[in-house]
């Protein structure tokens, strides 16, 4: 049993009339209004005020076997650069006051030498075919992620970005996507008059150890640790690109309260993002055209945690400001001049 709790609903009703009362038109903040009540569940709050907040960063390289063209050198400049504070994701993260946190999972090349990393590498890169690790790779993998997210709860954080760092990483979220997506996509192949052949991985549900380590690779398994650690913990989760979505929608399919703490970010043209993204009924909230990875699609997640927070801290209701309520239309009785906090 996973152990996450449900969100607090009393807390949330409560939340919700608090914000329906803000001097605005009723629910015309959209979004920012369903994220603030969504905290206010998460965090027992009736108006969460600033949240402590992190990015984390999970790197490893996939289907190295010699095929990687860097040879694993791209992905450990990436890593380097993040780790010395120099990358985009820093910036923005400096600009949150947010501190990134870097782990290496699965980098093909060693990492010990570079300062602010915790290297607890379980593969030096997954590999081609099956299994691309060892289920104890993948238990260690699982357990670094958890372990993370453990200490990260223990330090006060209450929402994390996450971010990951990886040579040929999409072939690993494409891999782990289809594995939970296989029923979905046969589906609409027959539907279409089209036939697949399936190489038969497990059910992610039951033996989510073993799929992962036959098709995943050390990133995901860690974040997907974290993600399901980091829900019984209950802390608000953003996620960015197709890597990380792939930890998020294994998550959610073999444990699905995770949902509840999971916030989307950035849109992704791409195919495998939007099949996560159908699948677990999300939107993203912003459209950039971002194509970079180490979580700075999850940054901007997390301004967008701070702009719904402004929202139920700065504004007033109508009856603090002293505003007459709406006398007609959808806010008639919803708004009233006695809801204050």
């Amino acid at each position: 049993m996973s152990d996450i709790q449900p969100l607090q609903k009393d807390v949330m009703e409560r939340s919700r009339l608090y914000v329906d009362n803000l001097i605005k038109p009723l629910h015309s903040l959209g979004q920012l209004e369903e994220i603030a009540i969504r905290l206010a569940g998460i965090t027992g709050e009736v108006k969460p005020g600033a949240l402590k907040k992190a990015l984390v960063v999970i790197a490893g390289d996939t289907a190295v076997d010699g095929e990687n063209i860097t040879g694993g050198k791209k992905s450990l400049q990436e890593l380097t650069a993040v780790a010395k504070g120099l990358a985009p994701v820093n910036a923005a993260a400096r600009d949150l006051g947010v501190p990134v946190y870097v782990a290496d999972a699965g980098l093909q090349l060693d990492t010990a030498h570079i300062e602010g990393v915790l290297v607890k590498k379980v593969v030096h890169g997954t590999h081609r075919g099956q299994p691309a690790m060892t289920e104890d790779a993948a238990k260690e993998a699982i357990s670094l992620g958890m372990s993370m997210a453990h200490s990260l709860a223990l330090d006060g954080i209450q929402v994390v970005g996450l971010g990951n760092i990886g040579e040929r990483s999409m072939l690993s979220a494409l891999a782990v996507t289809t594995a939970v997506l296989k029923e979905d996509l046969a589906g609409s192949a027959k539907d279409k008059g089209l036939s697949f052949e399936w190489q038969e991985v497990g059910n992610i549900k039951d033996e989510p150890i073993q799929v992962l380590s036959r098709v995943g690779s050390a990133e995901i398994a860690a974040l997907f640790g974290f993600v399901v650690q980091a829900a019984k913990e209950r802390m608000a989760i953003v996620f960015d690109n197709a890597v990380t979505g792939a930890a998020v929608l294994a998550a959610v399919t073999v444990y699905p309260e995770c949902k509840d703490y999971i916030f989307p970010s950035v849109y992704y043209d791409e195919p495998v993002h939007q099949m996560q993204m159908q699948k677990l009924g999300m939107k993203a909230f912003l459209h950039y055209d971002f194509t970079l990875g180490e979580g700075f699609g999850s940054a901007m997640g997390l301004s967008v945690i701070d702009a719904s927070l402004s929202m139920i801290n700065v504004m007033k209701t109508f009856g603090e400001g002293g505003v007459d309520v709406a006398e007609d239309g959808p806010g008639k009785n919803r708004q009233r001049e006695d809801v204050r906090l």
